[in-house]
């Protein structure tokens, strides 16, 4: 896997939430953003290594995004490391983001991580 923890910028110095940061509409701070895409960017999947973040569906909104991976086989591996990114992120800026990893219905074969940064996304069910 993807080498030693990664930091994250904190919340605050104090633990206390940044002024005007919505822990549901997470997206909407660049600075989470960024340190959500870096370590994507980052992660090394167990049998591809890094991928290029690639957005399916358009750009980020404030409650969640797409990448598209490619055509990529997912470990349990590859599972247990995205937990581990997303945890210490939820950790540090007190937030509830999760990830899913499906197939895409626009190219055969290629799987999209969703990544949920809030409860308040909207449901896709098609």
């Amino acid at each position: 896997m993807g080498g030693p923890p990664v930091a994250y910028s904190a919340v605050s110095f104090a633990g206390e939430q940044v002024p005007g940061f919505d822990p549901l509409e997470p997206f909407e701070n660049e600075q989470l953003l960024r340190d959500v895409l870096d370590a994507l960017a980052r992660f090394e999947y167990k049998l591809y290594g890094p991928i290029p973040l690639r957005f399916h569906r358009g750009e980020p909104t404030k409650y969640e995004f797409d990448l598209n991976l490619g055509v990529v086989h997912i470990t349990e591996q590859d599972c247990s490391g995205l937990s581990e990114i997303f945890a210490a992120i939820n950790k540090s800026w007190q937030t509830q983001m999760t990830f899913c990893i499906y197939p895409s219905k626009d190219r055969a074969r290629d799987m999209i991580l969703n990544v949920r940064g809030s409860p308040k996304a909207p449901a896709e069910i098609d």
